[in-house]
């Protein structure tokens, strides 16, 4: 994994895993997966708004589930 210097990562990430928690939940993800695929998205899409995050990591999810 990407080592990352922004103070302000864990705080975007949590913020995402609030959001995605009851779904992650509804597809049967627990926690630790989950935060492996929001680390990941915000290591590939660094700029990128939290919405198109949400739906990138979304699609991740689903594909992991299967």
């Amino acid at each position: 994994m990407i080592e990352d210097t922004d103070p302000n990562r864990e705080i975007v990430i949590e913020r995402l895993m609030d959001r995605l928690e009851g779904f992650a939940v509804g597809i049967g993800l627990d926690r630790d997966t989950t935060r492996r695929l929001v680390d990941r998205v915000i290591t590939d899409m660094p700029l990128t708004p939290d919405e198109d995050r949400l739906a990138r990591v979304r699609n991740w999810m689903l594909i992991a589930s299967a």
